[in-house]
């Protein structure tokens, strides 16, 4: 594969600062220009007490769930330091290969994720996750965000609790940055990597007329997104998995040059 697929053009990256390194990697191997405009910030709350006294009881679960690799980095080291050797009791599943990998960092080596559709969804119709009936199970994520999967654990019979160890901070104020960017270089697209980002960048986008973003090509990891940005007329495509590869395999599939 060619190297120079994106001919020095600017690539807005969108996710927290401290997870950027591998697709500004990425960019940089394809002769792109990243750009970090980060919607989202993850703030730590493992030092909260409620979520400490949880991780003090987690040989009471059946399931610990990781939403994210941001909850295992912001919810494990907690829960090494209470465990030593983590319970035999218990299990472990992740949304996704990402979040599996980032646990296996810490020896969970044992973890259910999803066959295809790595989400909430993909997760509850796996074997396990439909056999959980007076089963304790506790989520590791960040402070709100879905209620898609506790809702249905529950319905399930499943008794659920949340283990929240981060909070979403949202820096940006406006896109107005984004567009002194776009005055420098040009935009070729936009990677956004979360929900939560994508309902960010909507907001932002309203405040102001942004027509600087009308041929902008907007690459997200999941297509629960696609409508999203579709409703508010950008040409967006998802990638076929939500890791940074993919992505990128999208991205230079997809963009104009």
């Amino acid at each position: 594969m060619s190297k120079k697929e994106l001919h020095q053009t600017g690539i807005v990256i969108t996710r927290p600062c401290h997870q950027t390194a591998e697709i500004k990697a990425l960019v940089n191997e394809h002769q792109g220009h990243p750009i970090e405009f980060p919607l989202l910030e993850i703030k730590s709350k493992s030092q909260n007490e409620t979520f400490q006294n949880i991780v003090l009881k987690l040989n009471d679960y059946d399931w610990a769930i990781f939403i994210s690799s941001n909850a295992v980095q912001f919810g494990m080291p907690a829960v090494k330091h209470a465990f030593h050797t983590l319970p035999e009791s218990i299990k472990f599943a992740a949304i996704g290969p990402s979040t599996q990998k980032a646990l296996k960092l810490f020896d969970v080596n044992h973890v259910l994720i999803p066959d295809e559709n790595f989400d909430s969804e993909g997760l509850l119709a796996t074997k396990e996750m439909n056999d959980i009936k007076n089963k304790k199970i506790v989520i590791f994520r960040g402070e709100g965000g879905r209620e898609t999967l506790a809702e249905i654990l529950r319905a399930r019979g499943a008794e659920v609790t949340y283990a929240e160890c981060y909070t979403r901070t949202f820096p940006q104020t406006n896109l107005d940055l984004l567009k002194a960017f776009s005055e420098k270089i040009h935009i070729s697209a936009i990677l956004i990597t979360s929900s939560e980002a994508c309902k960010e960048f909507v907001r932002l986008n309203r405040l102001k007329d942004m027509s600087f973003l009308k041929d902008v090509l907007f690459i997200v990891n999941h297509p629960r997104m696609v409508n999203v940005l579709e409703r508010e007329s950008f040409m967006t495509f998802s990638s076929d998995e939500p890791s940074d590869q993919s992505m990128m395999k999208k991205l230079l599939e997809t963009i104009d040059h």
